[in-house]
């Protein structure tokens, strides 16, 4: 079993936990902001919560950081996910430090003090922007590192030929599943067998590129 320890708890997080809970994982998770804390809670029980500074070494011991595999710093501050990987590294020997580095103009930085992997959404913008002229109302929100799987928020059309149906009644393309559906009164619904979509529907799924074509035929177009 892989143990990850993870530095905020917004969007980003809640994708790489979703895209890693079938994995022999242990996720703990720290999380200054108590809602999002409570959020990532809620939706993902096995994952344990701390809530505090992810530079702070007492917090990052509770969160068993000593023991970690992987420490994963993707809060906005690019100071806090450089401080949070130098001190995974060195004080508690974490093998792969991975940040999100939110200003590309310190990628350079980070990979010279020894973060292991950088992310920069910044430099994924161009492949995003074409991706949405190509398939107006999908939206790639991640790509799941080193795996074809990437995490695709599609928002239901009235014209879809499957509004209304059951899930388990739906032939969906290759391996892709739906993650949760958000109402049109905003409210969010995990998914089963019996849940129906509605035209305005926003749904988040995993799902592989090859199959995008297919998705937008089936949901959007």
């Amino acid at each position: 079993m892989k143990r990850i320890v993870i530095m905020g708890g917004g969007k980003l997080a809640y994708y790489l936990i979703e895209s890693l809970r079938d994995q022999d994982v242990d996720i703990a998770l720290i999380e200054q902001n108590a809602a999002h804390a409570e959020r990532i809670v809620n939706r993902f029980g096995a994952v344990r919560v701390f809530i505090g500074d992810g530079t702070m070494i007492k917090v990052l011991a509770d969160a068993g950081c000593r023991n970690a595999d992987f420490y994963v710093a993707v809060t906005g501050k690019d100071e806090d996910n450089l401080v949070g990987c130098q001190i995974a590294k060195k004080h508690f020997n974490v093998k792969t430090t991975v940040a999100r580095v939110n200003n590309p103009r310190n990628i350079e930085m980070f990979k010279r003090l020894s973060v292991d992997l950088v992310y920069n959404s910044t430099r994924m913008l161009a492949d995003l922007i074409e991706h949405n002229i190509q398939y107006e109302g999908m939206q790639v929100v991640f790509n799941v590192r080193d795996t074809p799987q990437y995490i695709v928020e599609v928002r239901m059309s009235a014209k879809s030929k499957i509004l209304g149906k059951a899930l388990q009644q739906i032939k969906f393309p290759g391996s892709t599943r739906i993650v949760t559906i958000t109402r049109k009164d905003k409210t969010s619904v995990i998914p089963t067998g019996e849940s129906r979509l509605e035209a305005g529907d926003v749904l988040l799924l995993v799902t592989e590129k090859k199959d995008y074509d297919d998705i937008y035929q089936l949901m959007v177009k």
